[in-house]
C-alpha cells in the first residue's frame, strides 16, 4: 500500500526556488572538491569527501523539498529559512572540511535534519514512501564522528549514516504502510499516556499519511537538475574566461574551439535527455526509486563539469586519470538512469552503445587530446537523444 498522490496543480514557489538556489551554492562549492591540479586531478579522499558530502546536503534538500510538497501553503517559512541557513553552513565547511571544519559540517547536518523532520512531524503526518523525511534513521554514526578524527574512519561513519538513511526509506517504503502508520498511532498515544501521568499538556493528534503532488515533485526534481546543468554551464565558461591566448593559429585553437562547441553541446543534450525523459514531470516511479536516481543524476552533472572545466582549460592535453573517469563515469551512469526511467527496451543495443562508449572514451583517454575525449562523450549523449526520441516518434 501507498499513500495516494494528490492531482492538485501546483508550482513551485518562489520560496522554494530560493531555496534550490542556496543549495546550488552548496554544489559549487562541492565540485570545487573535484578540481585538484590540472596535472593530477583529486586525489582518493577528495573524491569521496566529495560524494559523502553532497549525499548529506542531497538529503536534506529532499526532507525540505517533500516537506514543501505536503505543507503547500501552510509551510513554515521559520523552518525553510533556518534549513537555507543550516545548509549555507555547510556549504561554508566543504572546503576545510576534512581539516578543521569537519564538525561544524556534522553538527550543521544534524541541525538542520532536526530542523526539516521536526517541521513534518508538527504537521501531523509522515511520509510513509521516503520516510527519512519525517525520521531520519541514520543519525547515529553522525554523532559518533565527533570523537573521531581520522578523516577516512570519519567519512566512513558519515557514509554509513547516510546508508542507513536511505536503507530504512528504501525498504521502509516496501513494508505494509497500514501497519506502520498503526504503530505509530500506538506509539503517539502511549507517549500521550505518559504525559497525563506526568501532569504535562498531552498533545492530541492522530498521524495520519501525508499525500504527495507527484506533479510538483516532479518539477522540483527537474528544476534542481537544469539548476546544476547551469553550475557545469558556468565552470565550462570561467574555464574558457581564463585562457589567456585566444588568438587564432595551429591546433591548440582548433582543439580549444572542438573542446567548447563540443562541451556546449553536450550540456545542451543532457538538458534535453532530462526535460524528455528524466525528471521534468510526475513519474509513474515511487519516491524510493525516484530520489535515488535524482542523486544519481545530479551527482553525474557535478562530475562531467568538473571534468568539463579542465577539458576546456587544456584542450590539447591529456586529461589527467581521476578528472576521466569522473566525468566519463558520470556521463555513462547519467545516461544509465534516463534508461531506467524510459522504461521500454527498444533500440537497447544502441542505447547500450551510447552507455559504453564515454567509459571507452576513458580506456583510450591517454592517446587522445581532452577536446576530442568531450567529443566522443558529446556524440554518446547525442546518440542516446536519438534513439529515445525515434521511439517516441514510432509510437
Amino acid at each position: 500500500m501507498t499513500e495516494p498522490a494528490t492531482t492538485e496543480e501546483r508550482h513551485a514557489s518562489w520560496l522554494e526556488l530560493f531555496f534550490d538556489l542556496v543549495v546550488v551554492v552548496a554544489v559549487n562549492q562541492l565540485a570545487h572538491l573535484l578540481h585538484g591540479d590540472a596535472h593530477h586531478g583529486p586525489d582518493g579522499l577528495d573524491i569521496t569527501t566529495f560524494f559523502a558530502l553532497y549525499l548529506a546536503i542531497w538529503l536534506l534538500w529532499t526532507t525540505f523539498t517533500l516537506y514543501s510538497n505536503v505543507a503547500a501553503d501552510k509551510v513554515h517559512l521559520r523552518a525553510m529559512f533556518f534549513g537555507m541557513a543550516g545548509i549555507a553552513t555547510m556549504a561554508a565547511a566543504v572546503p576545510h572540511s576534512m581539516d578543521g571544519r569537519a564538525d561544524l559540517f556534522a553538527a550543521a547536518y544534524l541541525i538542520t535534519n532536526a530542523v526539516g523532520t521536526g517541521a513534518f512531524r508538527s504537521s501531523g503526518s509522515v511520509l510513509l514512501s521516503w520516510t527519512a523525511a519525517s525520521q531520519n534513521a541514520g543519525l547515529v554514526p553522525w554523532i559518533v564522528s565527533f570523537w573521531v578524527n581520522d578523516p577516512w574512519w570519519k567519512l566512513g561513519l558519515w557514509l554509513f549514516g547516510v546508508a542507513m538513511t536511505m536503507a530504512a526509506s528504501m525498504l521502509g517504503s516496501r513494508a505494509d504502510q497500514s501497519e506502520m502508520l498503526a504503530r505509530m498511532n500506538e506509539r503517539a498515544e502511549q507517549a500521550r499516556r505518559r504525559a497525563s501521568k506526568g501532569r504535562r499538556e498531552a498533545p492530541d493528534f492522530t498521524v495520519v499519511a501525508a499525500h504527495l503532488n507527484a506533479g510538483h515533485l516532479g518539477e522540483r526534481l527537474g528544476l534542481f537538475v537544469i539548476i546544476v546543468l547551469g553550475e557545469a554551464m558556468l565552470q565550462g565558461v570561467g574555464a574558457v574566461a581564463e585562457i589567456e591566448d585566444w588568438r587564432p593559429g595551429g591546433v591548440d585553437e582548433w582543439l580549444l574551439r572542438l573542446a567548447m562547441v563540443a562541451g556546449f553541446l553536450l550540456l545542451i543534450t543532457l538538458w534535453g535527455l532530462n526535460v524528455r525523459y528524466g525528471f521534468a514531470e510526475e513519474s509513474r516511479l515511487p519516491p524510493a526509486l525516484v530520489l535515488p536516481a535524482h542523486f544519481v543524476v545530479i551527482a553525474s552533472v557535478t562530475t562531467i563539469a568538473a571534468g568539463l572545466g579542465v577539458a576546456v582549460g587544456h584542450p590539447s592535453e591529456h586529461l589527467n586519470g581521476p578528472n576521466t573517469w569522473l566525468m566519463c563515469g558520470g556521463l555513462a551512469a547519467f545516461l544509465l538512469v534516463v534508461n531506467l526511467l524510459a522504461a521500454h527496451t527498444r533500440l537497447w543495443p544502441l542505447r547500450a552503445l551510447a552507455v559504453a562508449l564515454p567509459l571507452a572514451g576513458a580506456v583510450v583517454s591517454p592517446w587522445l587530446p581532452a577536446a576530442v575525449v568531450v567529443a566522443v562523450m558529446t556524440v554518446a549523449a547525442g546518440g542516446q537523444l536519438w534513439c529515445l526520441f525515434a521511439v517516441r516518434s514510432d509510437k
